[in-house]
């Protein structure tokens, strides 16, 4: 039975339709194991508009990694604005607008990553090194500012950033079975981030404050 939770919306364009069928499918089977007839039996179009829009199945596979990237570029920031010259107390409301926006969609956003990173195909490597590169940003700009302690090791700072989210995501259904829900849960979601976000502010950051992302007071 499907998953409902899943359905792509009808009242879409044939385009919009097909990228966001090829993420549930490329999430439930992976890349190999879904046809472009599939994809376009999904979508309840024709699988000639694959080729007009998207080229190939590779193309459409690309476009919706960069679908996919675009949602973590919107929540880190793009040109002179970013989420790391924000105050404390703003970057914990645009958390919570980032998490309202994007919780109906994550099952299937969640599910396409989590199968492209255990597919260990250049699918999963491409995915994540622009991931990678999203979080290596967002370091090297605090790093700039002076905000992180000398003695934290650069190398595998973004790593350990990576680590915290992504552990999320592939021990989700686990999660499920000792909290009996999702760690994805809004709340849950929230209450995650603040407790990472605190972590890192008192062991990498220079001089935590209360203006720092799930700090305390020190006094």
């Amino acid at each position: 039975m499907p998953d409902p939770e899943l359905n792509v919306v009808e009242s879409l364009s044939g385009k919009e339709r097909l990228l966001l069928s090829a993420m549930k499918l490329f999430g439930e089977s992976g890349f190999d194991g879904v046809s472009v007839r599939d994809i376009a039996n999904d979508a309840n179009v024709s699988i000639g508009l694959i080729k007009h829009h998207y080229g190939s199945k590779e193309g459409l596979r690309q476009s919706v990694d960069e679908y996919f990237i675009k949602k973590f570029e919107a929540f880190y920031g793009e040109g002179d604005e970013h989420v790391e010259d924000l105050s404390g107390e703003e970057v914990l409301s645009t958390v919570d607008s980032w998490v309202a926006n994007i919780a109906d969609d994550w099952p299937l956003f969640s599910r396409y990553f989590r199968r492209a990173l255990l597919e260990e195909t250049e699918w999963g490597a491409e995915l994540f090194r622009r991931y990678y590169d999203i979080v290596r940003g967002s370091i090297d700009r605090m790093d700039a500012q002076g905000r992180i302690r000398p003695e934290v090791d650069r190398l595998w700072l973004p790593f350990l950033f990576i680590f915290l989210e992504t552990g999320t995501l592939l021990m989700d259904p686990y999660i499920k079975k000792v909290l009996g829900r999702s760690g994805y849960d809004p709340d849950l979601w929230k209450r995650r981030y603040r407790g990472y976000s605190d972590m890192i502010s008192r062991g990498v950051m220079v001089h935590p404050t209360n203006n720092r992302p799930g700090n305390k007071s020190d006094e």
